[in-house]
């Protein structure tokens, strides 16, 4: 509240909503949105674009064997190797031309979800 001396009354400044400080500024398309967003919003792993180059698990196992060996030529459909996860065996295949320039595992090791078997030249 604000007292005006020369009229004795009592007026009220609102402070504009879209000045608070939990606002977060957010462009879509182009245009420019002040919105409040959540913890989880706030928390959230930025997306960043696959990388083709690199062959990722696709749920956490085991490898079972390795078929190809670093500086082979693969064509697609060729097997690199059989990996097992919830007590099935997949054979995971090559998806495109190219060259092994690393594998990163060994035959029976245990590795997680996303983590990066082999890279591709």
């Amino acid at each position: 509240m604000v007292k005006d001396n020369k009229t004795k009354k009592k007026t009220s400044v609102k402070p504009k909503i879209a000045d608070h400080p939990d606002f977060k500024m957010m462009v879509v398309e182009g245009t420019k949105y002040r919105t409040l967003t959540s913890r989880k919003n706030e928390m959230r792993v930025k997306w960043e674009a696959p990388k083709l180059k690199e062959l990722k698990s696709f749920i956490p196992g085991t490898i079972i064997s390795i078929a190809v060996n670093e500086g082979d030529k693969v064509q697609p459909g060729d097997l690199l190797m059989i990996f097992e996860a919830m007590k099935m065996q997949n054979k995971v295949l090559c998806p495109f031309p190219g060259v092994i320039k690393t594998i990163n595992v060994k035959e029976g090791e245990r590795i997680p979800k996303g983590f990066v078997i082999a890279v591709y030249e």
